[in-house]
């Protein structure tokens, strides 16, 4: 399953605007339940956090794969953000994250969770994919530089 496959453009926020890493998962878990009546923001704040003690997800080159398992939930999400100032991600290389991809996977499918983790870290390690996403205009352009021949 492609990244660009798995995001609607109502998880897209080009205008992250977060001060620090709590802020950004905050936004990042609002956007993953994208007014979804059967998930919390707060619980999927809770469940990306938890994962961020174990070790941060700023993986380096500007970007950060927040992810989680949730029970309950009938499909892989994602959703991705932008901060255009950049924000402190306790990244591996001392660079501020720019792109966020937040990653929530059901409870019970850890291997299709893996898979996807790997496609993501695929399409971001390619740098004018990071630089399409950085200057991506609508969430629509952001979504086409994921699915495209470079995503």
């Amino acid at each position: 399953m492609k990244l660009g496959e798995l995001l609607h453009e109502t998880r897209v926020s080009l205008a992250l605007d977060a001060s620090d890493k709590e802020g950004a998962l905050r936004e990042l878990a609002a956007l993953l339940t994208g007014g979804d009546p059967a998930l919390s923001a707060t619980a999927v704040f809770d469940v990306l956090a938890a994962r961020e003690e174990l070790a941060s997800t700023g993986v380096g080159s500007g970007v950060a794969i927040p992810h989680g398992r949730v029970a309950g939930l009938e499909e892989i999400r994602a959703a991705l953000a932008v901060h255009r100032g950049g924000v402190d991600f306790e990244e591996i290389d001392g660079e501020k994250v720019h792109v966020l991809v937040a990653i929530l996977a059901p409870e019970d499918r850890p291997s299709q969770h893996l898979k996807v983790l790997a496609e993501v870290s695929r399409a971001l390690r390619k740098k004018d994919v990071r630089r399409a996403l950085r200057e991506a205009a609508t969430p629509r352009d952001a979504i086409a530089a994921l699915a495209g021949p470079g995503g």
